[in-house]
């Protein structure tokens, strides 16, 4: 078998806002496309503003037939779990810096999978939609993403003369919701296909990811089988296990005072460095969910406005992510089976009010 990777765009420059729609014209199996897209800030600094949030639907379709639809944010962090690491990026706030969000779309168990695999010729009409908006955080100017500089690039890693695949991996979001404090939540899942993975999103400014779901049960056939039943807490000690400690690299523009916000966001640990400031030191507020206010300190008195900061991060919840395996992440038929079931209801409880709320499902999907 021969591997190749085929530009479906080449950095094609997009407009501030909009949609864009791409045929996949390719005839061989496609173990991932790889997305990038480039922006370069406004003059003078772009805080707290990262690409993937500008990002706010990635979908693979054919037809009405959604394959994969996520948020920029939501695919980075699928794409972080699957890979075991974060996708190299660049997040700098600088002025006239460029930005960078890259991820792979993965269609299966590892990159190179032979047996799940995107196959076009399965499809009638397949295509790449993304939609975006770069002042959807900051105005677009000196203070944001520079007007006409965003670009889009697409490369197909495909797989010549691979055995047709049986199936593939198909990532969507299912349901989104607003939380109630003590409320319950009650969402029906599909039942067509198993399921690999379940990832839920909870945002809410200055709130610990845990404090969001109070309890997550996953009922089956109306309780005579559940599947989970855990509080927040005990969810993120177990997950804690499992999965990866991240780590990536951010550069800050820093006044004193400012409250600066990491993509890890769950029990974080940030080291900052100074850039070009002699006796400058910094302390950095950590309450443990993603941001904290950061001091600063040039010979005694407050540091200069918007200095530039690298910072070394280590931390869970990319984007307030996290995923939730089902069995053995490498063996299929330790997959959830949901063919065994008649009903399967996420019930949750909220614990704060006022969270935006999203769950992501990965079904393994045959052809």
């Amino acid at each position: 078998m021969l591997y190749r990777k085929y530009y479906i765009q080449d950095n094609f420059r997009l407009g501030d806002s909009g949609t864009r729609t791409i045929d996949v014209n390719i005839q061989e199996p496609v173990t991932a496309f790889w997305i990038k897209f480039q922006c370069v800030n406004g003059g003078t600094v772009n805080k707290a503003n990262l690409l993937p949030q500008c990002v706010s639907q990635i979908q693979l379709i054919d037809g009405a037939d959604v394959l994969y639809s996520l948020s920029g944010q939501q695919a980075y962090a699928l794409a972080a779990y699957q890979l075991g690491q974060m996708q190299e990026n660049i997040f700098d706030e600088s002025g006239t810096d460029p930005q960078t969000f890259s991820f792979p779309m993965m269609f299966g168990v590892r990159l190179g999978d032979k047996v799940r695999a995107f196959d076009p010729m399965r499809f009638k009409n397949p295509q790449l939609r993304f939609t975006w908006n770069q002042a959807a955080i900051n105005a677009v100017g000196a203070n944001g993403f520079l007007s006409n500089r965003l670009d889009l690039t697409v490369i197909a890693d495909v797989m010549k003369r691979a055995v047709a695949p049986t199936g593939f991996l198909m990532h969507k979001e299912i349901y989104t919701w607003t939380s109630a404090a003590a409320g319950w939540e009650y969402i029906d899942l599909p039942m067509n296909y198993p399921y690999r993975g379940m990832m839920l999103r909870g945002v809410k400014a200055n709130t610990v990811w845990h404090w969001i779901y109070d309890q997550l049960r996953l009922n089956c056939d109306g309780g005579q089988y559940i599947a989970m039943n855990l509080r927040g807490w005990d969810l993120m000690n177990w997950l804690a296990t499992l999965l990866p400690i991240f780590h990536y690299t951010h550069c800050f523009c820093v006044s004193d005072g400012d409250t600066i916000q990491c993509v890890l966001r769950d029990h974080e640990s940030v080291q900052l460095e100074v850039d070009a400031a002699a006796d400058t030191t910094t302390l950095y507020t950590n309450a443990g969910w993603g941001s904290g206010a950061v001091a600063t300190r040039t010979v005694g008195a407050a540091g200069a406005a918007n200095m530039k900061m690298y910072a070394d991060i280590q931390g869970r919840n990319p984007f307030d992510c996290a995923y939730l395996p089902f069995g053995d992440q490498d063996d299929p038929a330790d997959w959830f089976p949901t063919l065994d079931f008649k009903g399967i209801r996420m019930e949750i409880r909220g614990g704060v009010a006022a969270a935006a709320n999203s769950l992501v499902l990965t079904q393994d999907r045959p052809y």
